[in-house]
């Protein structure tokens, strides 16, 4: 593929990659505000053609683990399964900030929630340990509702050769439905910040890249459960090998907790959490014009090693294009 090419074409298909992050649930519920493994191909790319960009996604996370805090009480042997559709819209300006290319997005979600519980203790825990309130066996609920809100007020992008990189800070709102009394929420119900540094190194006449991104996670309290989840540092990657418009290779992430859960509500302490993911990715794009090219991926994790989160398995089907 021709170098002004395939810069033009890994601009037009990469940006949404970039931006778009979405919510589900927080370490409170065993994660965090950054969607796993989102940063993929081209992460570290921003177009250097102005105008609005689009990435849709359906990101099905399906998993469990034995014991985690759901809405302020302690939940044992929890099934967790979900699909959110996040629709992400950026923008990329004209405008160069100490040389960088300067873009904003909004990324609204749509998600259908499904969570089962063992076994869910009392509310509440008198002296020495004694509980009060009803236990609860074998419960279930569901949602199908708007998530939480993404949003990037700033981002910069710069580029050298085969190498690209770009900074950005990214935002959580709670816009999705809450409430206590349901297990299964569509809202983490509390803000986040998550400033994020992505890099690619793509080489057109070989058709290989190398994508890497490192996001820190900082959250709010959730203010109807007096929780505050700790600090998370997520890590994205992907290799794959371009065959003219067919793309092959592998993903993978990792999620670390570096500071414990706090408040009244982290009943089982600091409660830090960790788990990795990996798996294969393909992508398709059909035209090396990215006025007219649709760009497609799939991806597929299996997560393991996991402590004081959910393990599962991911599958992850996105669509690109340019306005």
């Amino acid at each position: 593929m021709p170098r002004s090419k395939a810069a033009a074409l890994i601009g037009g298909v990469a940006f949404l990659t970039l931006i778009s992050t979405g919510s589900v649930q927080a370490a409170e519920y065993g994660t965090g505000p950054w969607v796993k493994g989102y940063t993929d191909i081209f992460g570290g790319v921003l177009p250097s053609q102005p105008g609005f960009y689009s990435r849709t996604d359906a990101y099905h996370y399906n998993g469990n683990v034995d014991t985690t805090i759901f809405d302020g009480r302690v939940a044992l042997n929890v099934d967790q399964d979900y699909l959110a559709t996040l629709m992400a819209l950026s923008y990329v300006t004209p405008w160069k900030i100490l040389g960088g290319t300067y873009a904003v997005a909004v990324v609204p979600s749509v998600v259908a929630m499904n969570v089962d519980v063992g076994i869910r203790l009392p509310p509440f825990t008198g002296p020495r340990g004694r509980t009060f309130g009803p236990f609860e066996f074998n419960i279930g609920d569901t949602e199908l509702a708007q998530g939480d809100t993404a949003f990037a007020p700033f981002i910069l992008g710069w580029d050298a050769g085969n190498f690209h990189w770009n900074i950005g800070v990214f935002g959580l709102a709670p816009t999705g439905e809450y409430s206590k009394k349901d297990l299964a929420n569509t809202s983490l119900n509390h803000w986040a910040v998550m400033p994020r540094l992505a890099a690619t190194y793509f080489d057109p006449k070989t058709g290989w890249q190398v994508n890497g991104a490192a996001i820190y996670s900082v959250s709010w309290e959730n203010t109807a459960t007096d929780y505050e989840t700790g600090n998370i540092l997520n890590l994205d990657g992907a290799i794959t090998k371009n065959f003219g418009p067919l793309g092959v290779g592998v993903v993978s992430y990792a999620m670390i907790q570096t500071t414990g859960d706090s408040g009244a509500g982290a009943r089982l302490g600091s409660f830090e959490s960790r788990v990795y993911g990996v798996g294969p990715i393909v992508t398709f794009t059909t035209s090396a014009d990215p006025t007219k090219a649709l760009t497609v991926l799939a991806k597929w994790y299996h997560e393991f090693n996991a402590e004081n989160t959910f393990e599962g398995n991911v599958v992850d089907v996105a669509v690109s294009f340019k306005f």
